[in-house]
């Protein structure tokens, strides 16, 4: 075990959310705490949820990304100044929908994020994204979607920002390495309640029978804790996260199979308004459709064996089948 003056501090983002909390979890499960420490950014460190972290042994910073200086600030203080209070590594996830967030709103957040992480000396910095029709073109592809747009926008500022420091350093060394994770469409969209039948119902009207790629929260902690504790491993990569390929049909039976009923779903009219209001999920849907995710799954289970399938997050972590067990 380190001592607490040499544990390398990574700052975690979102880190109540779903891919924060994931971070979180898989880090911990991973042995980290012997050798780094564990920092989250919430709004409110008195929540029950932000509690629960600081319960097992990870130290919470109070923040706002719309003050991203204040953050480093706030975790300097946190570990208590001078030259052992530096963040090593920062995990950045930001909102687009929701809770007052929007593409403007993310794209903002991220790119502040990057350049703090740079101004305050990070040294490894994971940036979780979207797959935008696999490793190959995401890269070159903002498509059409805003809220993936935003994440084009705010990846290609990591990358040119860290080239410009790596340029500037006095010794020609990277200033500061990255990792870019490359996620598809959620399982946990799929939770009980009425996003369920959005999806089920969106997908019925929107593909046509074309598959949808999914990947579970589980995962791209995994993913992230891994880029963390092996930062050489996955220094300067992009990597698209995927953990199964189904068509609705594909998902009903596998859903009626754990659960033993049938997957819900709404109107179709419910999800073409909702597609009509919303550019976001109306664009989301066509671009599944005309153009769609890109992952390799043979090469994803080569490095996490461990990748859930749908039928596995059905039995493993949804409300539909953990909570009735």
């Amino acid at each position: 075990m380190a001592d607490k003056a040499s544990k390398r501090a990574i700052l975690v983002t979102g880190a109540t959310g779903k891919q924060g909390s994931a971070t979180i979890d898989a880090l911990i499960a991973s042995g980290a705490l012997d050798t780094h420490t564990l920092v989250a950014v919430t709004r409110n460190p008195a929540s029950g949820t932000a509690q629960k972290l600081a319960s097992r042994g990870v130290q919470l910073v109070q923040g706002d990304l719309n003050d991203v200086p204040a953050i480093f600030a706030n975790v300097k203080k946190q570990l208590g100044g001078g030259d052992n209070a530096k963040v090593w590594g920062v995990f950045s996830v930001q909102t687009a929908i929701g809770g007052g967030a929007s593409p403007e709103s993310e794209e903002r957040q991220g790119k502040a994020l990057v350049d703090a992480a740079l101004a305050n000396g990070v040294a490894h910095f994971v940036y979780t994204s979207a797959d935008r029709g696999g490793e190959a073109r995401s890269f070159s592809n903002p498509t059409q979607v805003p809220h993936f747009v935003s994440k084009y926008n705010i990846e290609h500022h990591l990358v040119e920002q860290a080239a410009t420091a790596a340029a500037a350093s006095s010794n020609g060394r990277p200033a500061m390495t990255w990792t870019i994770l490359r996620p598809v469409a959620f399982m946990e969209n799929f939770t009980v309640g009425f996003g369920t039948k959005i999806m089920a119902t969106g997908m019925r009207v929107s593909l046509n029978g074309k598959p949808l790629q999914l990947v579970s929260a589980r995962d791209i902690g995994w993913f992230a804790a891994q880029a963390f504790i092996r930062p050489e491993a996955y220094a300067g990569r992009s990597v698209t996260l995927a953990g199964d390929e189904l068509t609705l049909s594909d998902l009903r039976a596998v859903f009626q199979q754990k659960t033993g009923h049938d997957m819900p779903e709404t109107f179709q009219f419910v999800a073409r308004i909702l597609f009509w209001l919303s550019a976001e999920f109306g664009s989301m849907f066509r671009w599944f459709h005309d153009e769609g995710f890109g992952a390799d799954f043979s090469a994803l289970r080569k490095e996490h064996a461990g990748l859930q399938s749908w039928g596995d997050w059905l039995e493993n972590e949804s409300d539909w089948v953990v909570k009735s067990k």
